[in-house]
């Protein structure tokens, strides 16, 4: 049963935190705060893979700090993320811009379950490719 404070939830998804302090510039010699979209700590919803060839870059939707706080889509390097962890989507606003369409998409961009966010969450937290599986 729900009450009309509790929202309703709209699906599984893998969330992270950015890292503290990000190596850019040439040799990695410039140290910023979070990364250029979003600020160090900030919650970010990472989206499944669609890149097959490129395991260091995951979409992600957050709160931008630059342009009033607004939801965007951008593709962020994996090691400038932390702390992935499966939740639920509760807001109508985050998933409105996970599925938001984009140029050549031809599917939302939605998690199939829990179980399949559990396995990336695991394997991104290890520091892992996406297509290594730990051996069992």
């Amino acid at each position: 049963m729900s009450t009309e404070t509790e929202a309703e939830p709209l699906g599984w998804c893998v969330v992270a935190n950015v890292v503290a302090e990000t190596a850019n510039g040439p040799g990695g010699l410039e140290i910023r705060a979070g990364v250029k979209r979003f600020p160090a700590g900030a919650k970010v919803w990472v989206l499944p893979p669609m890149w097959a060839n490129d395991s260091d870059r995951l979409m992600a939707v957050g709160h931008h700090h630059g342009r009033g706080h607004r939801l965007v889509r951008v593709p962020v390097r994996r090691r400038h993320l932390t702390g992935f962890r499966v939740r639920m989507i509760y807001s109508p606003a985050v998933l409105r811009a996970i599925q938001r369409p984009a140029r050549g998409q031809c599917r939302p961009w939605l998690w199939a379950g829990h179980a399949e966010a559990q396995e990336y969450a695991e394997l991104w937290s290890h520091g892992r490719p996406l297509g290594v599986r730990p051996a069992v």
